[in-house]
């Protein structure tokens, strides 16, 4: 019966063990998909500028004319 409980108890803790090796590798997947998605959104940002700036100076230059 002793060494029955003491499988048990060495079985938890080796469950406890992957279960916090598990959420450390799920913290790291959520930054990366985080920074992934930061790198898309400042590229679209920036083409959105740098087209908003393009149709402004097309304004700008037919309104001079």
């Amino acid at each position: 019966m002793q060494v029955n409980l003491e499988q048990v108890h060495a079985d938890i803790h080796e469950i406890k063990t992957t279960v916090d090796r598990i959420e450390l590798a799920q913290a790291e997947d959520v930054i990366g998909i985080l920074k992934v998605n930061k790198q898309k959104t400042d590229f679209e940002v920036d083409y959105l500028n740098n087209r908003l700036t393009e149709m402004d100076k097309r304004i700008y230059v037919l309104e001079k004319k």
